[in-house]
């Protein structure tokens, strides 16, 4: 039985590398960016204050590699994050340790009579460069490097890395800039997850890409292919590889409050998916290493396809999260059936400048209107208008002329002259038939927006 000891968290303190900001006016407080912590980098600053004398203080200057102290938060046997209202320490500047800790008595030396190496004897990492321009670099293990001058087709001038997990990671000397790429074969967490998955379908294989697009949490662009759910911000956990839905590729692209999201090939009616999202809760920074957190979103604009060809589309959603409201929705299933609901009114026609010729309008106040210039008909006959009832209501107290009893009552001599024209003009010359000889309808449907590829 579960005693509940796993749930208590214990403050770790932990020595943090870190680059210098600058120190804010007025205060004691200093920003440092971290790149190398228990949780990875962060991608805003943390504000630290000093541990020594204030005195010291002016030998800080922008950019100087620095330790810092921080106290993380340690539960269930992983740091779970920076503990909430910790005090953060600048300890000194530091210089980073060189890439190459042995010394190596010969760094040059002669492999063959057609190459140069540069090989550690214990590891076997190192370096060969040979006569015909190859080079190759490698750790000792599975991991290594080739580039080749010249050659043909495919393999011309070629470089290719191999790798079980290969990451990228551009930060233009600035390692709190997010910019990464990663395309890696996950076998788990840690080592009793691995042991775990023996199956080949529990090892996930992606490629995934997160740029910032501003030096902010709040605007960034993910890809993720060949994956099961989009890398939606740099706290989505990027160690681990987590199977929400189970798509081909996805694309989310996040500015201010909205928030595009791309998915396609998740089995069933969500086969691809494109929706527009409104960030109701903001991205905001929190002390849970680099990124935004998970905002709460609701749908303004939604569009899916199943791997049937079915669709359903709803637009002008008002982006609640708890039972949002659509203005719109079109769907079609696979035995081609076509639903269309508005909230407000619908309007059918060839184009908008066609509506005063041909349309049919569904106003959920007024009713149904249909617009006809060319004429309304039911199994290729004329309907009669209204003009026609009028004209009875106008003459119903001498329709009929009575000039025997039981015999023919014709229409009275009154009435006569405005039904035989009637029954001969369309409705727009004050006749009784839905016959019109309107000009055609255009259905020009233009588009204001000028797309470019740029």
């Amino acid at each position: 039985m579960d005693d509940g000891s796993s749930y208590l968290n214990t403050i770790v303190p932990s020595i943090c590398k870190g680059i210098y900001g600058k120190k804010l006016d007025k205060t004691e407080t200093h920003e440092v960016y971290i790149y190398n912590s228990p949780i990875g980098e962060f991608s805003g600053p943390v504000y630290c204050t000093l541990i020594y004398p204030p005195g010291f203080r002016t030998n800080y200057k922008k950019n100087d590699r620095i330790s810092v102290l921080i106290p993380f938060t340690f539960r269930n046997g992983k740091f779970d994050g920076v503990s909430p209202g910790s005090a953060k320490y600048i300890l000194g500047k530091f210089e980073d340790r060189s890439i190459a800790n042995l010394r190596v008595e010969h760094p040059v030396t002669k492999g063959d009579n057609d190459s140069i190496s540069f090989v550690n004897e214990k590891s076997g990492a190192g370096l060969v460069a040979s006569e015909t321009g190859q080079l190759s670099i490698s750790t000792g293990g599975a991991v290594y490097s080739i580039m080749k001058a010249g050659g043909y087709g495919t393999e011309e001038n070629q470089h290719t890395d191999y790798a079980q997990n290969f990451s990228r990671i551009i930060s233009y000397n600035s390692p709190y800039y997010l910019s990464r790429e990663h395309f890696g074969m996950f076998t788990g967490k840690d080592q009793s997850d691995q042991a775990s998955n023996i199956s080949p379908d529990q090892i996930y294989i992606n490629y995934r890409r997160f740029v910032t697009q501003t030096q902010g949490p709040d605007n960034w662009v993910s890809t993720c292919e060949g994956a099961w759910s989009p890398w939606v911000g740099a706290n989505n956990g990027f160690n681990e590889v987590n199977k929400r839905s189970e798509v081909l590729f996805s694309k989310v692209i996040n500015h201010d409050d909205t928030r595009l999201t791309i998915e396609a090939g998740d089995p069933g009616k969500e086969f691809f998916k494109l929706r527009v999202d409104n960030i109701i809760s903001g991205e905001r920074q929190i002390q849970l290493g680099p990124g935004a957190t998970p905002a709460t979103v609701g749908n303004k604009f939604k569009l899916t396809i199943s791997d049937d060809g079915e669709l359903d589309l709803r637009a002008g959603g008002d982006g609640t999260p708890q039972a949002p409201k659509d203005a719109l929705q079109i769907k079609i299933d696979k035995d081609g059936n076509l639903k269309i609901y508005a909230k407000n009114i619908i309007t059918i026609s060839h184009s908008e400048a066609d509506e005063s010729n041909n349309s049919i309008v569904l106003d959920p106040k007024k009713g149904i209107d249909v617009t006809a210039k060319k004429g309304f008909r039911v199994n290729e006959q004329p309907v009669v208008v209204k003009k026609f009832i009028d004209w009875m209501n106008k003459n119903k107290d001498k329709l009929c002329q009575v000039t025997s009893i039981g015999g023919p009552a014709p229409i009275h001599p009154l009435a006569l002259p405005e039904f035989s024209l009637g029954v001969s003009q369309p409705e727009s010359s004050s006749g009784f038939l839905s016959v019109e000889q309107g000009p055609n309808s255009q259905g020009l449907i233009i588009d204001s927006d000028q797309h470019s590829s740029v």
